[in-house]
């Protein structure tokens, strides 16, 4: 890069040059044997909105910096007789209210950019529009997919606006946004595009899957807008999800079953589309779909997401069907997820969030009711879901909640009836009240023949919600956690570490002496397991 004697100008000063971004849009279209396929015949040209913009010279020099409008027009300020040309960023920036970038994970996380040509700026003003094409030549991507990264964000751009239209004057914190060509559905170097699926890491990343003929979901605004939905939960309300695999039937762990309803239903509520689809395959030819509202329901219940997704969209929604005679809109249910369930001292589920805009929303409680109920989940009137009697076809998943007190012993069971690490059944959740400061052991030893390797993980019921010990033994049938303790309440957890059907005894014992400030043997760095939310 060369050095530059041009001097920036300031706005209405020197030439101005304006024009309008666009992007290629490829929608979907029902293909054959009802599978979901990307409609390349079709493609749109859509604007490209709320994007960083920069004017430099042949050198590089930034002469003006702009962000294009919900239209996709911009315009900048230059010197007269300078070469010019516009530098477009995937990236959406509004300084105090979002900074989203696209970047490639693949490329040592450089920014998706588009350029215009190097032209002189001359001596009036001139129009210089820039078009991102899908790359797409009607047989398969034989050009840059430069269209890809403004895809993503205009789909982040409809998400955002919707919570605008609830607190318009919220501010979203940085994220970033790591898509390639290279990204499959592999676990391993996120670096080289081994990202598992598309998710959101808990770090302010998402990570979008950009495999042709495999995977690609950058057109997927359902994908982009659930993933984002979970940074949504970290940012401004609460996720208590440990993340792994799921699918709609499944028999969900209540955490896993909240925040992956949530995810749904709010990619269905940003679009105003009850409509998911998730295209793959090859040419993009082989996806599927799903209704939000009206699926028909499969194993429902406060365990399911498919029941949770259900839930939230016809609170929210317009139309009125069955027992949905409701029509919250959305910011009761952002109201909900910002302070109540936020602040829950419960695990986050659709019990915490149901009562959370129950409390909010009074006069609306019995119409609330009844669209829980058409997931045949009884009326909610806490946030620990007592009273279920919906045991989801098995043994050892009601109460939700076991109660524990100092002194006092209780027998519980995992089993993995409908799978591990994050299924029904797999962990055991305890309620415990401290009423003194001290120094506490929680023991948990096997009972009957069912023996595993207990682990116990202990969290302050507040937010945020944190781990704050764990026990620290790794392969053995009995372990213990000592901690110390302040007046309050806490939340235990209870599992097999291998997910093994197993039952165990746990006591929770307050040890003589005084309150100790070192650390003992069970506050150790040991962390529970968390995956990614998919």
């Amino acid at each position: 890069m060369g050095c530059s004697n041009i001097a920036p100008v300031k706005e209405g000063e020197g030439i101005k040059i304006s024009g309008t971004i666009t992007y290629d849009r490829v929608p979907l279209k029902q293909g054959n044997y009802g599978l979901i396929a990307l409609d390349y015949n079709n493609i749109k040209k859509v604007s490209g909105k709320n994007l960083y913009i920069k004017a430099v010279d042949e050198n590089g020099l930034v002469l003006y910096t702009t962000t294009s409008d919900s239209k996709g027009r911009y315009s900048v300020y230059v010197p007269e007789n300078t070469p010019v040309k516009i530098r477009v960023y995937a990236r959406m920036y509004k300084k105090d209210v979002w900074d989203v970038s696209v970047v490639d994970n693949t490329n040592m996380k450089a920014t998706y950019v588009m350029e215009g040509s190097l032209i002189d700026s001359g001596t009036t003003s001139s129009i210089r529009n820039l078009h991102a094409s899908s790359g797409w030549d009607g047989e398969g991507y034989s050009g840059q997919r430069t269209a890809a990264p403004f895809a993503i964000l205009d789909s982040i751009n409809t998400v955002m606006q919707k919570v605008i239209t609830a607190k318009p004057n919220i501010s979203f914190p940085q994220l970033t946004v790591n898509w390639s060509v290279n990204n499959v559905a592999a676990s391993g170097d996120r670096s080289i595009g081994q990202i598992v699926t598309s998710n959101y890491d808990g770090e302010n990343n998402l990570w979008i899957l950009g495999d042709a003929n495999s995977d690609t979901d950058e057109y997927d605004d359902h994908i982009i807008i659930h993933e984002w939905g979970h940074y949504f939960e970290d940012k401004f309300s609460r996720s208590d999800s440990i993340g792994g695999p799921h699918s709609t039937g499944d028999y969900l762990d209540i955490r896993v079953a909240f925040g992956e309803g949530w995810g749904n239903a709010i990619s269905a509520i940003a679009t105003d589309n009850p409509i998911y689809f998730d295209t793959s395959g090859y040419a993009q030819g082989s996806g599927w779909s799903m209704n939000i509202e009206s699926a028909q329901p499969e194993n429902p219940g406060w365990f399911s997401e498919a029941s949770v997704q259900r839930i939230i969209y016809d609170l929210y929604d317009k139309n009125q069907d069955g027992r949905d005679n409701l029509n919250l809109g959305f910011k009761p249910i952002f109201n909900a997820m910002v302070s109540k369930e936020r602040n829950t001292p419960a695990f986050t589920s659709i019990f915490s969030f149901i009562h959370a805009l129950k409390s909010e929303n009074p006069s609306k409680s019995y119409k609330i009711d009844e669209i829980v109920a058409s997931e045949q989940i009884a009326s909610i009137s806490d946030d620990y879901g007592k009273y279920r009697s919906n045991l989801a076809g098995g043994i050892y998943t009601t109460p939700i909640y076991r109660d524990l007190r100092v002194g006092q012993s209780i027998r519980q069971c995992n089993q993995n009836q409908y799978g591990v690490y994050n299924k029904l059944g797999n962990r055991t959740f305890i309620k415990v009240n401290i009423d003194k400061t001290g120094f506490y052991t929680f023991d948990a030893q096997p009972y009957g023949g069912a023996y595993g390797d207990p682990d116990i993980v202990i969290y302050k019921a507040q937010y945020p919600l944190e781990s704050m010990g764990m026990s620290p033994l790794e392969g053995s049938s009995s372990d213990s956690l000592s901690i110390n303790l302040t007046p309050g309440k806490y939340l235990v957890e209870v599992y097999d570490a291998s997910f093994n059907n197993s039952c165990f005894v746990v006591k929770l014992n307050k040890e003589a002496g005084t309150y100790k400030p070192v650390m003992s043997k069970g506050q150790i760095k040991r962390k529970p397991l968390k995956m990614p939310q998919y």
